[in-house]
């Protein structure tokens, strides 16, 4: 027997018994990542674990770290690239749980992280609350768009946070408040190895009719993008402070550009899509092209959003 391989059925023991044992949650094993996110591309997961609750997160993060495994946490899949080797050790997918939300007084809430955005939006909207608009495009999760301030149309997640729960890396559960968050753009700073599972949040009241009339202002903003028909991950890059990259990218001729089955959306040129049987390689390929062609003809360098993960 190979010694890779004779680590490998270690593992696979080591991780059937502890889900026999412990775990209350679904659990899926060798799977296909492009299963699992918008851009429809991406290698297989050692093991997909669906935790159902606090004391299932704990004992799986806590089960990991002490074996040394590698886990990555899934929301929506909306904002991440999956390399084609695949991921190693465990993804953990907060879709399943975490989806409870209880609306305090004072325009409060505590909001899981497997909570959908537009979701959330319009459970805001039905309480004449205000303050997250700017999200009902959005179609990841609350834990995701924290970790990384999702935001759009001048609105940001961190402008209704106050603090977050975490499960930390041993399995211990803790609240970070948003002065320790240091919300910037486009990012959050959580300790390392940290699991969103539930946000504070507070929002405005607000008249009713102009929450749903900005609501329906961005809605109509977004139909050149949302109208896309190719798989997707939203925008590939930041926007340059005072420019915005849609554009940058169009200035440089690169609307319809294409390396594999990846191109640079017709529509919307800050979206690369799965244009048919995109690889990884593919688009990591159009991204660093997009990025030489923006920085050698207009001198501004593009700094990736999405998230990108996995082994080639």
């Amino acid at each position: 027997m190979q010694a890779g391989r004779g680590r490998e059925d270690r593992n696979s023991m080591q991780y059937s018994l502890f889900f026999i044992q412990r775990f209350k949650g679904k659990v899926l094993f060798n799977v296909p990542m492009s299963e699992h996110t918008s851009f429809r591309i991406g290698g297989p997961a050692d093991v997909m674990a669906f935790p159902q609750d606090d004391g299932d997160l704990k004992d799986l993060v806590a089960f990991a770290e002490s074996k040394g495994f590698q886990f990555h946490v899934l929301g929506a899949g909306t904002n991440l690239l999956v390399r084609d080797g695949g991921v190693r050790g465990i993804v953990v997918n907060m879709c399943e749980g975490f989806k409870d939300t209880s609306w305090l007084d004072e325009g409060k809430a505590v909001v899981g992280a497997g909570v959908r955005l537009p979701e959330l939006v319009n459970q805001a909207r039905d309480r004449g609350l205000s303050g997250l608009e700017f999200a009902v495009n959005i179609p990841g999760t609350v834990g995701g768009a924290v970790m990384m301030n999702a935001g759009a149309y001048g609105g940001e997640m961190a402008d209704v946070v106050e603090g977050i729960e975490v499960i930390g890396r041993k399995g211990q559960k803790g609240f970070i408040p948003k002065s320790e968050l240091n919300f910037s753009y486009r990012k959050a700073v959580l300790p390392k190895g940290a699991i969103v599972t539930r946000a504070h949040m507070r929002f405005r009241k607000g008249d009713p009719e102009g929450i749903r009339g900005r609501m329906a202002e961005f809605r109509e903003r977004r139909k050149a993008s949302s109208a896309i028909p190719y798989p997707n991950a939203g925008s590939i890059f930041k926007n340059p402070e005072g420019r915005i990259a849609g554009k940058l990218i169009e200035e440089a001729g690169l609307k319809g550009e294409r390396s594999g089955g990846a191109m640079v959306s017709e529509a919307h040129a800050n979206y690369i899509v799965n244009a048919g049987g995109a690889k990884a390689k593919d688009v990591l390929a159009l991204m660093a092209l997009v990025r030489d062609k923006v920085f050698s003809s207009l001198g501004i360098v593009l700094e990736p959003e999405i998230k990108v993960i996995g082994e080639d």
